[in-house]
């Protein structure tokens, strides 16, 4: 043991003064008093002792059980401008994270891949103000005992290789309860590494996340060193991190960092409530082990909070990984665009497979709903349960009649119908005055996710005598590939111009009689490539002797009559291709999840409408091309873009209804920024060529939470361009906006309300401004904001 004070030479104890002992990799700090102490073998160490602004002495000393040294400390000649000008000593901590910033190569390069055994636990559950009493003879089945707990628990076989490259097989899952906002039942779901620069976790946030320990850590963070201790003769140092600046992609908490060899121990941190999506707070651990003299993360926890309604769910993700096996040779492509599966077999495992392998206990609340939960499934899958619910679903009533319609299920064949209900059957502001329609469904699902459906639909008009229907089928046959062939075939109003504005799609001029036959089919031929095609025979037909009413008529400026063109016959067949390279995905039993692609997704669609000699049909060709992408830009927020061209390669015999539109903008709404334009004065056709491209970026809080006041709003800036060029017009349209959205949350769900300034310039109108306001939900299936 070495023990002793630190001074100056004018007898001032020195305060957080630095020991290093070079042959063990070993070190401390004075404390409040200047003493230090440090457990060393016996023998002979070489011992260094530095303080700002103070000459460093390196000393030998020969250790012989317990040994008393004091230390004074001179004046360092070189060093006295820099303290002059420093006044403050530098806390010690920003030396430790520049250790460990300069040793990130070393741990990040590591290995070259790794294998492991990974347990994953995750529970969520309502957190009630006063819990209910329990009882133990109460019945399980009754509605208020039945289990809230939402858990999932899995044995994962992981696969990680450089750069970026992972793999997981699912050998063994359990679910309980809704499954929607666990986190990490997946490691899909992202990781949080803390040796790379940014952590992309795209199921929390939009942003990307700045490591503490990243090459902008000094620029992000303060750090302050709350204590050195020992763990055995290793110091260890428990360092405090905090945003430097107002931000909201930062993290903020403790590390813990091993002197001498300078990597992370225990990690702490928790994300801003800014920077997330779903939850309302989030925070996670890691535990580092040395393995095979290879850092590894062996522990990691997640806990998580949301609030619905009254009710605050809380929930925790336990996750415990082990037998690494390291730098295995592995086959070619055996890290390939699957990065996850999971085998029927893995969902029939019994209670006493989970009692065996469980490295964490189930608690005494755990074990308890899934006990309930296991007896409530017995119940709820057996023949008689199933067949007494259905009696009471099937039951005609007075409100099913006059409000939410009937239904007829049978849960045991897996097949529905629905019927609607009686306020369905009027509609008196229809084409040509009331009408009386109605419509039914009939569904069939089997086991494997196949789905068959159909539903005819009738309407009758009183005014004209009319009588128009239709009847649709579709048929998916490969849940996985997404295989799907639908038909429809029926006479009905159809619209001319689908992209016509707000204001004008509901106009008497914008529709027409269409009859007809349309049949389309959808499928993956490989990976990430789709094939869409499609046949139609069709008779467009206008409203000669239709008779119309007024009703209505005072919505629209100006008149609102039909448009009259002579009787249109299409006969036509079209083919699509969409290919999105490197598309990664999760194989489920009978389901194929789409995660995406770090690559743009291409896409062509040639239509073609066949004329015949001597009669009205429609005679054209017309190609479209599109490329398309939404991606991350690291703490700058997120950014999508689309480009597009066009051409009728044949314009012999076009209808109205097959121009290509390009869509004016509406009055006051933003639409959809990837496929509109927001201040085009009027919809317009395009019968040649046609160009157009659109950008928008989403901060993200980027900008806006860096400013005071505006960032304890939750407002965030956007900003885009679009731009538009149709030769055949010499026409050209250019616009470039900027504006403001916040995330409201109801429940679960989210919404994102919009305010935008937009600028346009065109060679027909000059420079015009507008302001528009959106609103977009969030789609939790896709991680983005679309309907």
């Amino acid at each position: 043991m070495l023990r002793g004070y630190v001074y100056s030479i004018d007898n001032e104890p020195l305060i957080g003064a630095n020991i290093r002992v070079f042959d063990m990799q070993l070190g401390t700090q004075t404390n409040e008093k200047g003493q230090f102490e440090l457990r060393l073998e016996e023998g002979l160490h070489r011992v260094s002792f530095s303080y700002l602004g103070l000459e460093t002495q390196t000393i030998e000393f020969v250790v012989d059980k317990d040994l008393v040294q004091n230390i004074f400390l001179s004046p360092d000649s070189k060093a006295l401008d820099e303290v002059v000008v420093r006044v403050k000593k530098r806390d010690y901590s920003y030396e430790v994270i520049q250790k460990v910033i300069e040793n990130k190569d070393k741990i990040l390069n590591q290995y070259e891949n790794y294998a492991c055994k990974t347990y994953v636990k995750a529970t969520e559950e309502p957190s009630l103000k006063k819990p209910p009493k329990k009882d133990e003879d109460e019945d399980p089945y009754k509605s208020d005992s039945l289990p809230t707990l939402n858990f999932f628990e899995a044995t994962i076989n992981r696969f990680e290789s450089k750069p970026d490259r992972l793999k997981e097989e699912r050998t063994a899952v359990k679910k309980i309860g809704n499954q929607d906002g666990l986190f990490f039942t997946s490691i899909t779901h992202g990781e949080f590494d803390l040796y790379q620069n940014l952590q992309k976790i795209e199921r929390l946030s939009e942003n990307s996340f700045i490591s503490p320990i990243s090459q902008l850590g000094y620029i992000s963070y303060r750090y302050e060193l709350l204590e050195t201790y020992y763990e055995g003769t290793q110091a260890v140092y428990r360092i405090k991190v905090k945003p430097k600046e107002l931000g909201n992609a930062l993290y903020e908490g403790e590390i813990e960092v091993y002197d001498g060899i300078w990597v992370l121990k225990k990690v702490s941190l928790s994300l801003s409530p800014k920077a997330l999506i779903i939850y309302d707070k989030f925070d996670f651990s890691q535990n580092f082990e040395k393995v095979d003299d290879r850092w590894i993360i062996t522990k990691e926890a997640f806990n998580w909070q949301v609030k619905e309604g009254n009710t605050i769910y809380k929930g925790t993700t336990l996750v415990e990984q082990s037998e690494f096996v390291f730098d295995s040779v592995y086959a070619k492509k055996f890290f390939g665009p699957e990065v996850a599966k999971t085998t029927a077999e893995a969902y029939k495992k019994d209670s006493t497979f989970w009692e065996n392998i469980r490295p964490i206990p189930l608690s005494s609340e755990e074990r308890e709903n899934i006990r309930k939960k296991e007896l409530l499934d017995l119940k709820l899958n057996s023949k008689e349960y199933l067949d007494s619910i259905d009696a009471v679903y099937n039951k005609i009533t007075f409100m099913k009649i006059a409000w939410s319609g009937i239904g007829k299920i049978n849960r045991v064949k897996k097949n529905e119908w629905y019927f609607n209900s009686l306020p369905t059957l009027i509609n008196p502001l229809a084409l040509g005055g009331f009408r009386m329609n109605y419509g039914m469904f009939y569904r069939k699902r089997t086991e494997n996710r196949k789905e068959f459906f159909v539903r005819p639909y009738l309407n009758y008009g009183f005014r004209n005598k009319d009588l128009l229907g239709s009847l649709d089928l579709q048929y998916l046959y490969n849940p996985i590939k997404r295989s799907r062939i639908s038909a429809s075939f029926g006479k009905g109003f159809d619209v001319i111009n689908g992209a016509a504005t707000i204001s004008d799609i509901a106009r008497r001029s914008n529709f027409y009689i269409n009859t007809g036959l349309n049949i389309n089919h959808r499928t993956e031929l490989f990976n990430g490539f789709y094939l869409n095609t499609g046949v139609s025979l069709n008779e467009r037909k206008d409203f000669t002797g239709f008779e119309f009413t007024k009703s209505g008529d005072n919505l629209f400026n100006g008149n609102n009559e039909p448009t009259y063109f002579p009787t249109n016959n299409k006969f036509a067949t079209s083919i699509g291709f969409e290919y999105t390279p490197q598309q990664q995905y999760i194989s489920e039993p009978n389901e194929k999840i789409i995660l995406g692609s770090s690559f743009p997704t291409f896409r062509l669609d040639v239509n073609k409408a066949w004329g015949a000699h001597g009669t009205r049909n429609s005679n054209f060709t017309q190609l479209e091309m599109s490329l398309y992408q939404y991606f991350n830009v690291g703490i700058l927020g997120t950014s999508e873009y689309r480009i597009s061209a066009g051409k009728f390669l044949d314009t012999t015999l076009l209808a109205p209804m097959d121009y290509r539109y390009q869509r004016g903008g509406d009055p006051i709404w933003f639409s959809p920024s990837m496929y509109t334009f927001q201040l085009i004065p009027q919809t317009f056709a395009t019968l040649d060529w046609y160009f157009e491209s659109h950008y928008e970026h989403q901060f993200n809080g980027f900008l806006t939470s860096k400013i005071p006041l505006i960032n304890k709003t939750g407002i965030r800036a956007v900003a885009g361009a679009g731009l538009l060029y149709v030769p055949e017009s010499k026409y050209q349209y250019s616009e470039l906006y900027f504006g403001i959205n916040r995330v409201f949350k109801l429940g679960r769900n989210r919404f994102r309300l919009g305010v935008y300034n937009v600028t346009a310039q065109s060679n027909t109108f000059g420079v015009r401004n507008g302001f528009k306001f959106s609103f977009e939900p969030y789609n939790r299936d896709k991680n983005t904001w679309s309907f």
